[in-house]
């Protein structure tokens, strides 16, 4: 495979499975460099010689996603990169997805955000997952992180992704920032990637619905109130975002497992918004082991 020489790849961790290295393979292949900014508390322990070929940025911290793809992005301008592609470690890009990307990229121009179409990996095999029909770029508001492929010239230190959001809302907190400022976000049509949705489902009336761990309510619950108070934020994701937790407050903890932990997670997150508490916040003895209190993050 022809290597594009200008372009690294920038994977984010947290306890990968035995079929990581498997799903990078191709991005491995085509990329100049690729680097994998691990999350996982303590370090996570590699196989023998599944590295080799990596750079691999790990200080056994899980730092949230922003801090995550700060770090790669910064050593990605260390090694003189051009570009960078951002990838999750359940994205399974297949063999032809890359030199499209790279391709549509060079169409957008040099001032484009662009990303795949993402299909749940459960419901399409990776061999199978383009389409082959020619890419359309087609302008979105926001696209998800995983896939997402952009220039690093014209970014400053102020186009950094959020470190105040934890997971959730930091690829829409950095869109809408990016494209206030004229980026134009875009969406390649006919090219989709597999991604692990990773989220349990049920159905209630017929309705299908995802059920995250319940932990995940406090990031909800906090971010999605701190980011309905930034002005580049559209009117029309405030009023849509704000207007969803109120029924998650009031239905949820009776309607999902573990009702009474699910509102205790949504309440510490709506005192945690009005604190302005960043990062991992409360959530930092559950996900580092450690009391929240000892947490900058």
């Amino acid at each position: 495979m022809t290597q594009a020489p200008r372009i690294t790849a920038i994977y984010t961790t947290y306890n990968p499975d035995d079929g990581f290295r498997e799903r990078i393979r191709h991005v491995v292949g085509f990329c100049a460099s690729t680097i994998v900014v691990d999350n996982t508390p303590g370090g996570h322990v590699f196989a023998p010689g599944q590295t080799d070929d990596l750079i691999l940025l790990q200080d056994g911290c899980n730092k949230g996603l922003g801090a995550a793809l700060n770090a790669g992005i910064a050593e990605a301008l260390r090694l003189g990169s051009d570009m960078v592609v951002l990838f999750d470690q359940d994205s399974s890009p297949p063999a032809d997805f890359m030199p499209a990307l790279y391709q549509g990229l060079l169409n957008a121009g040099s001032r484009a955000i662009i990303g795949p179409w993402l299909v749940d990996d459960a419901a399409v095999s990776s061999a199978h997952a383009c389409s082959g029909a020619e890419p359309v770029l087609e302008e979105v508001t926001c696209i998800a992180t995983s896939g997402m492929c952009f220039n690093l010239a014209g970014l400053t230190e102020n186009d950094r992704f959020t470190e105040d959001f934890f997971l959730d809302f930091v690829d829409f907190d950095w869109c809408w920032r990016l494209r206030k400022q004229g980026w134009r976000i875009c969406r390649l049509r006919s090219l989709p990637m597999p991604h692990r949705l990773g989220l349990a489902q049920h159905k209630f009336l017929g309705l299908t619905y995802h059920v995250p761990a319940p932990f995940r309510h406090y990031f909800q619950f906090r971010d999605t109130i701190k980011l309905c108070t930034r002005s580049y934020v559209p009117l029309y994701s405030r009023v849509r975002l704000s207007l969803i937790l109120l029924p998650k407050l009031l239905v949820y903890p009776f309607l999902l497992d573990r009702g009474l932990e699910r509102l205790n997670w949504m309440l510490r997150g709506i005192r945690d918004a009005m604190h302005s508490v960043p990062g991992i916040g409360a959530a930092a003895a559950k996900l580092q082991g450690r009391s929240p209190s000892n947490s900058s993050q």
